[in-house]
């Protein structure tokens, strides 16, 4: 029955709302006007949220940083240890193969790590075997691994709660692991909360963006989404100067666990409840008591006799994607996109160890690098479109991957900073584009697929970072020719810039036809 009467709702709701009283959400703020107080509050909570976000996910770079303090013992230097200036112990190979020889352990034994050094890194103070020195790599890997599991957990623990409890509980699992990872010098339980941080990730960075968006008038939504990835970019360049003020890095962790902590009780007495969960759940007298709340906050008022509507759609399915060849073409080049944005962003991210000079003025530049990248691609996609914007990044980031191949300190550290800007761009692109060619019905699931594609990149990139440290020319020419490949493969999916959104499979099609009858261009419409 209440399917029912949705389904009439719907129909009644093609005239105007203020004619029959029915009205979408959308058009409620719409009908409100500019953002208010109520969404700046939001935007000011979901921004905090971001840059938390951005310093969970960078945690590794400085608490598994490379320490370089080090000497072989008087025992070493006997049985054969070998330093070389610049590298970790284990980077060299002589030093590894006197491990397995011996069967002992090399640290105390042939070389020691400075003592006022080294609590600095977990590398240094958790005195790992050679052997298993690819559980510091892998400590990045599994975070993106919980991030994964999170993103589906979470999202179905929304569905049933509301957003609003399940970015309080994912981030309550965020604040426990972060204060038990420093009380414990044991790889195991790092690598185990590192699992649970991801997690966490999945669950409040991307329902404070659904919020953030969700409460913007429709013509307000690019611009609070592009500011939420700022302030991403603003947490990304600002991690180092945690890792400045606390060297140790189980003091680092702590300073890292004081935010998240300060921000439960503030999610908890001012983060609002999502009016569309409201309304999915039936709830829709709840619905307007927060649209009432936002137009009260904001010293506006609602449509006289407002009554709120949700215009049902059918569930997708996988079948939708792969019965469609051209829907597949374009679903697995845009997974091919995604996949090559997140192995870009993370491999300059994870190798800005291997820079020359101090990691954290690398790390603040190649932060602050995003942020012009961001701002450029905002203003392309309006000029040039979606699809030439992506390709005109995806190509300067080729140019980029294959000039850091010259073994020049200042070279390889332009290209790394233009680079950063490259993907950052490439970010801002491939989420709103995503969102933009799928039909209705497998909106969701096409962006989730993609999102999948940039974890599985996300995973190998901390490796890609560690190869350049051995071989600092291949990861560039593989990255690079995978780069081209991509920018090519682009050549043949809609552009999508100026058009509605499909909601069918048929003007799915018709992105490929702008003359196709019954879908044109909004300027086309206006005229």
């Amino acid at each position: 029955k209440q399917w029912y009467q949705r389904r009439v709702r719907a129909k009644v709701s093609s005239r105007k709302g203020k004619e029959t009283g029915w009205w979408k959400i959308d058009e409620v703020l719409e009908h409100m006007g500019t953002i208010g107080k109520f969404q700046l509050n939001l935007v000011i909570i979901a921004s905090i949220l971001s840059i938390i976000g951005a310093w969970r996910i960078l945690f590794d770079l400085f608490s598994s940083e490379n320490i370089f303090e080090w000497s072989c013992t008087q025992a070493g230097r006997i049985a054969g240890c070998v330093e070389v200036k610049g590298k970790m112990p284990c980077e060299i190979e002589a030093n590894s193969e006197l491990e397995k020889r011996t069967g002992e352990l090399g640290v105390d034994n042939f070389w020691e790590f400075d003592k006022d050094f080294e609590d600095h890194s977990i590398k240094s103070s958790m005195k790992l075997p050679c052997s298993q020195n690819w559980k510091f790599s892998f400590a990045s890997s599994i975070y993106f691994i919980g991030a994964f599991f999170g993103v589906w957990m979470f999202g179905s623990l929304s569905d049933a709660l509301g957003r609003r409890m399940t970015c309080m509980i994912s981030l309550g699992l965020c604040i426990v692991q972060a204060w038990i990872l420093p009380f414990f010098n044991n790889i195991t339980v790092y690598l185990t909360c590192r699992f649970f941080d991801g997690a966490a990730f999945g669950g409040f960075f991307l329902i404070a963006f659904v919020l953030d968006v969700e409460y913007a008038p429709p013509q307000y939504r690019n611009k609070v989404g592009t500011a939420f990835h700022f302030m991403t970019s603003v947490g990304m360049a600002t991690v180092c100067i945690w890792g400045v003020i606390f060297k140790q890095w189980k003091w680092y962790s702590v300073a890292l666990a004081v935010p998240p902590t300060i921000m439960l009780p503030v999610c908890y007495f001012f983060l609002p409840e999502s009016a569309r969960y409201y309304l999915g759940k039936g709830r829709d007298d709840d619905a307007l008591k927060m649209l009432q709340k936002v137009a009260d906050v904001n010293g506006k008022t609602l449509p006289e006799n407002c009554k709120l509507f949700e215009e049902v759609d059918q569930k997708a399915s996988f079948k939708e994607t792969v019965k469609n060849l051209l829907l597949l073409r374009c679903g697995v080049i845009n997974m091919f996109g995604w996949f090559m944005t997140s192995m870009v962003y993370y491999m300059l991210w994870f190798s800005a160890k291997s820079l020359a000079g101090d990691i954290y003025v690398n790390a603040l530049i190649l932060g602050l690098a995003e942020l012009p990248g961001r701002i450029v691609a905002f203003v392309l996609m309006e000029k040039i479109g979606r699809k030439f914007t992506f390709m005109a990044s995806i190509a300067l980031g080729c140019v980029c991957m294959f000039v850091s191949i010259y073994d020049n300190a200042t070279c390889r550290k332009i290209m790394y900073c233009i680079g950063k800007g490259v993907s950052g761009a490439l970010w801002a692109v491939i989420y709103l584009y995503s969102s933009e060619m799928y039909p209705t019905k497998i909106r969701n699931l096409g962006s989730g697929i993609g999102s999948a594609a940039a974890r599985v990149a996300a995973l190998v990139a901390p490796f890609v970072g560690d190869w350049i440290n051995i071989s600092p020319v291949w990861p560039y020419i593989i990255v690079g020719i995978l780069a081209i490949i991509c920018c090519g493969t682009f050549l043949f999916v809609p552009e999508t810039s100026g058009k509605d959104l499909p909601q069918t499979l048929e003007e799915f099609e018709n992105l490929f036809d702008d003359k196709k009858k019954g879908y044109k261009h909004k300027d086309e419409e206006n005229l």
